[in-house]
């Protein structure tokens, strides 16, 4: 009989494990393990973000850099893991590979897609372009003109007076 350690024991169970990949390479890890058979759950975030000036929803993972993945002992060959496009490693502490439990992932993959803006209301920012340039406002609102252009509605003061004014979304960033 050949002794084993209890981390040998520990990492032989079924379960969910924590991976961690490659920068930005999330859903590459993701669709390479289930290509494989594996059984992953990548939580995910719905973001607002400009490109060319224009707000576009995408989806960005809830915990950057890891997934979660089903394996199962005597069954899961976790040498591929590593070897996977996208992935760096499985997460380990002291040797052991971490473990998530069940329900914890049955909660994150039943709760609804949460969406984030690019700001909140209420929120200080600072003009990064325009007449307007170095001055911090409060957002008013966010909106899309009928170009399809991202636009805020914001209040700053000019002349020590409040003024609501409209700007790009790209010419504002949040304030530091």
């Amino acid at each position: 009989m050949i002794p084993t350690t209890k981390g040998a024991e520990q990492a032989e169970q079924s379960g969910w494990y924590v991976i961690y990949t490659k920068p930005r390479q999330e859903a590459r890890a993701l669709e390479n393990l289930c290509n494989q058979g594996f059984d992953c759950c990548l939580p995910t975030l719905m973001v607002d973000r400009l490109r060319a000036g224009r707000r576009v929803v995408i989806a960005e993972p809830l915990f950057p850099r890891y997934l979660f993945v089903h394996l199962e002992a005597g069954r899961s060959n976790w040498s591929a893991i590593r070897s996977t496009l996208g992935v760096s490693h499985l997460v380990r502490f002291g040797g052991v590979a971490a473990r998530i439990p069940s329900a914890l992932i049955a909660a994150l993959s039943e709760q609804p897609a949460q969406q984030k803006g690019l700001f909140d209301v209420g929120e200080r920012l600072k003009v990064i372009d325009g007449p307007f340039v170095g001055i911090e406002a409060e957002l008013l609102r966010l909106y899309e003109a009928p170009g399809g252009e991202a636009r805020v509605m914001v209040l700053m003061e000019i002349l020590a007076r409040p003024q609501k004014i409209s700007l790009p979304a790209s010419a504002v960033r949040k304030a530091a």
